[in-house]
């Protein structure tokens, strides 16, 4: 099996959706297949004629990360090894095996003190401070701390209070009664109980307990960019979301953006990114204070967001950043994009009856120039392909209905 060209290989660690946006990015760009690696094969990567996948259940285990990527290099010899995490956790593995790595592959990651700066929301708030980005309020809380009577009487900010895990690897992995991905917490003694019960499933990290913005999708904002290997912003694309996922356990997942120009976030995001000297891809949660029209940037993941596509949608080719900067070297210019477009990772029919009514008519403008979904691609069509991505959308479809009762009634 052919992968990549005579310049490159493109090596993606993950078989998920934003495997698929970075894979079918480039082959878009350069007519090329990937390889993406990962325990099994989800449904938005199997069956694909543009990226392969091989799995491995033991893939969650460092080392066996480790020693596949050196055997895979040895197995690719003769060309440049693009290596792309697509997940929290590979892009820890890859950063703490850095210096073993990136023998064989070129990384388009931060290095891992401003990686554990940017990660530590504590240290993250501060630095948002110390450059003058706009963020919510943040209290982090230990173990220790929420055992306190007193933990949450005294927070700098008023309830409701939104708290949620700043380990986003193993919080995933944990079972236990009430599990939700982020909380909405009315009171002191709602957030002691939450807190508590979080550690008490054996969750050994920090909670993150954060200013509440009121409002829904039409308050919240996803940004992605890119930083050269000079550390300075070259890519920039910024979308309005316009279907949450009706699933708690996924909040902060997104079915159908619409890709905006805001030039104050951009700025806010510039300023972020170039003074920390930041590299490579990044991706923002935004949401949109309704109380004083700030964009406040809620938290930075080190790689492109599951629905970077949406760059695609408004004319910009996020992965190719990587291929352009590192691969070839070349300077880039800077694009921030500005079309207003609609990318879905559901039907349409399902995006126009379920998203805020407020946001309808412009999503109907948008439609007009296209809508771009990630899986739908004319390159990608065999028969079973299609019969998987029919799947897919019919699983959102259910999910959507299911939920509606309770979330959609607006």
């Amino acid at each position: 099996m052919r992968y990549g060209n005579d310049d490159f290989v493109p090596v993606m660690l993950g078989t998920n959706l934003n495997t698929y946006n970075q894979a079918r990015s480039l082959h878009e760009a350069f007519g090329i297949r990937s390889l993406a690696l990962g325990r099994f094969p989800l449904r938005e990567t199997t069956r694909s004629a543009i990226v392969d996948v091989r799995a491995n259940p033991r893939f969650d285990t460092p080392e066996v990360i480790v020693s596949t990527l050196q055997d895979l290099a040895r197995e690719l010899p003769g060309r440049k090894r693009l290596l792309l995490p697509n997940i929290e956790f590979y892009a820890g593995v890859v950063l703490e095996h850095r210096a073993e790595l990136e023998q064989d592959y070129l990384i388009p990651l931060v290095d891992a003190s401003l990686a554990a700066r940017l990660m530590n929301k504590r240290d993250f708030a501060r630095t948002c401070a110390e450059l003058g980005v706009p963020h919510p309020g943040t209290v982090v809380a230990g173990a220790a701390d929420v055992e306190a009577d007193t933990f949450g009487t005294d927070l700098p900010f008023a309830y409701p209070v939104i708290c949620k895990p700043a380990d986003t690897d193993t919080y995933p992995r944990l079972r236990f009664e009430g599990k939700q991905k982020v909380y909405l917490v009315q009171d002191a003694a709602e957030l002691r109980a939450i807190t508590r019960r979080i550690y008490a499933a054996g969750y050994g990290d920090d909670l993150i307990v954060q200013e509440y913005i009121p409002g829904d999708e039409t308050v919240m904002r996803v940004a992605n960019s890119y930083s050269d290997r000079h550390g300075q912003m070259r890519f920039l694309s910024v979308a309005q979301v316009a279907l949450a996922e009706p699933d708690p356990n996924l909040v902060g997942n997104y079915n159908a953006v619409l890709t905006v120009h805001d030039e104050e976030l951009t700025e806010s995001i510039r300023r972020l990114l170039d003074g920390v000297g930041y590299v490579g891809p990044a991706n923002f949660d935004v949401m949109v204070d309704p109380r004083d029209g700030l964009a406040k940037i809620l938290e930075i993941n080190l790689r492109q967001g599951a629905c970077s596509y949406f760059t695609m949608a408004a004319g910009g080719n996020l992965t190719r950043c990587y291929v352009d900067d590192l691969v070839h070297e070349t300077e880039l210019t800077e694009q921030v994009t500005t079309a207003e477009r609609l990318w879905v990772n559901a039907p349409y029919p399902v995006v126009s009856r379920f998203a805020p009514a407020a946001m309808r008519p412009r999503l109907r403008a948008a439609a007009k120039h296209g809508v771009t979904h990630t899986l739908h691609y004319a390159g990608d069509r065999g028969v079973r392909r299609r019969l998987e991505v029919a799947r897919i959308d019919l699983r959102h479809t259910l999910d959507y209905v299911r939920h509606s009762a309770t979330r959609f009634n607006r």
